[in-house]
């Protein structure tokens, strides 16, 4: 075919243009959601690809990596399995994954309809489900979190006097959005008013966990689990992360130990291709799990395994699934890295400065920002609340960290209170999908 005669495939028919045309040999790859780099890279694996994507969030530089373009609300399991199961008895798929935490669940449900290798659907929803993971973990005897469902501030009381201070959280989501900690029974009565003004009817009470955090940034290759970086996190008292460190500077015992309790956890959620990130808690009584993620960790940590190690984990995922990558252990670490984010006064924003010099120092690998004049800065509720990023690269993990913190603290985002301050936001008003977060009213039937 010419390059003539190629067009843009949109809705269901037609071939894409310049790169995205291949010999009708290649194998095909449905890919759920995501950015244009990620089909670059899929490209390079050898796959001709199937993009399923939001038409309103579209960034049309991607056809020119892909020979079908499907234009639908890709966060409906149902609606992408049943348009992946017409494209693929049309010309069958060889494998259909996301990158992206909204799009997991619904790779997970055409990879089962179809059932295609993959991560299917009942592990993704005890991934996403967060008194299932819990569930599934203590009776499988890998790690014993106290967790359990609440609606009521008699719920939140009760946990509180079995088990200590506690953190409530909705059952569903991510990027710290609804969490909130319970330091004892005197703070009951408060976090229970909170939650009912947020919206947060249903949620899940697990016992606080105390000590330092870290992710795991794991491949697995057919259920052999290799860890690519372990990171330091940097946290603030809402949970909200905001600061990222690699290399972790874990200690052999802690690491084996870290590493022994992830590992029984991938083999019993069921995981056994690809990426996965996993927030751990270093306990005094040893590390203890948070939480997993059937793809690679977010807020710009695999930028930060590529320039500290060296791997590139969505490249990598595409050469696995092609079946041109074998096992293989990371090298040790090329110095350090560092990701810090941009925190403001809530407010309207009246002027961003520093920037230009921040990104001119030859130790900035990237800088982010997510405010301009104008824009309003809300209370940091969850990580969507952050004001832009900074990667740093060091001479090691504390050259990098120090760095961080001095070149974002050059960054000064002035803001002014506004004259007519919102309403307190509701978890319906912030949340993209309010309906897996908000549960149910109390029914008396909810378990």
């Amino acid at each position: 075919m010419t390059h003539e005669q190629e067009q843009e495939y949109v809705q269901g028919q037609g071939q894409g243009r310049g790169h995205a045309h291949m010999s009708g040999n290649a194998p095909r790859i449905a890919v759920i959601g995501g950015q244009v780099a990620a089909l670059k890279k899929a490209r390079q694996a050898g796959f001709d690809i199937v993009w399923v994507h939001g038409p309103h969030e579209l960034d049309r530089a991607g056809l020119e990596w892909v020979t079908e373009a499907h234009l639908t609300d890709y966060r409906d399991p149902q609606s992408v399995a049943d348009l992946l199961a017409a494209v693929h008895r049309h010309r069958p798929l060889a494998r259909i994954v996301s990158m992206i935490e909204d799009g997991l669940e619904s790779a997970a449900a055409a990879t089962t309809a179809l059932g295609l290798p993959g991560t299917g659907l009942d592990t993704v929803r005890v991934l996403q489900d967060k008194l299932a993971f819990r569930t599934l973990l203590a009776d499988r005897g890998v790690d014993g979190v106290a967790a359990r469902l609440g609606h009521t501030e008699a719920d939140i009381r009760a946990f509180v006097d079995e088990f200590g201070p506690a953190v409530i959280k909705p059952r569903f989501g991510s990027g710290s959005l609804g969490v909130r900690l319970v330091q004892g029974p005197d703070a009951v009565a408060e976090v229970a008013a909170w939650a009912a003004e947020f919206g947060l009817h249903t949620f899940v009470m697990e016992e606080y966990l105390r000590g330092p955090e870290f992710s795991v940034e794991a491949f697995s290759y057919a259920g052999e689990h290799v860890v690519v970086a372990y990171t330091a996190k940097e946290k603030l008292d809402s949970f909200v992360e905001v600061g990222h460190v690699q290399p972790a500077g874990l200690d052999a015992d802690t690491t084996a130990r870290v590493e022994a309790l992830v590992t029984r956890m991938l083999d019993a959620v069921g995981i056994e291709d690809g990426p996965s990130h996993t927030e751990v808690i270093v306990t005094p009584d040893g590390p203890r799990l948070v939480e997993s993620h059937n793809r690679r960790g977010g807020d710009r940590i695999a930028d930060l395994v590529h320039e500290v190690y060296g791997t590139d984990i969505d490249a990598l995922a595409f050469l696995w699934y092609a079946g041109r990558a074998t096992p293989s252990t990371p090298g040790p670490a090329r110095g350090g890295g560092a990701i810090r984010f941009l925190t403001a006064e809530p407010g309207v924003v009246e002027s961003v400065t520093g920037a230009d010099e921040v990104r001119a120092d030859p130790r900035v690998v990237a800088l982010q920002l997510s405010v301009a004049p104008g824009d309003t800065v809300t209370p940091i509720a969850w990580s969507y609340d952050r004001s832009g990023l900074l990667i740093v690269r060091g001479d090691s993990a504390d050259d990098a960290r120090a760095r961080a913190h001095e070149l974002a603290d050059r960054i000064t985002i002035k803001t002014r209170p506004d004259t007519e301050p919102a309403a307190p936001r509701s978890i319906a008003a912030v949340a993209p999908r309010p309906e897996r977060l908000l549960g149910t009213t109390p029914s008396g039937t909810e378990s």
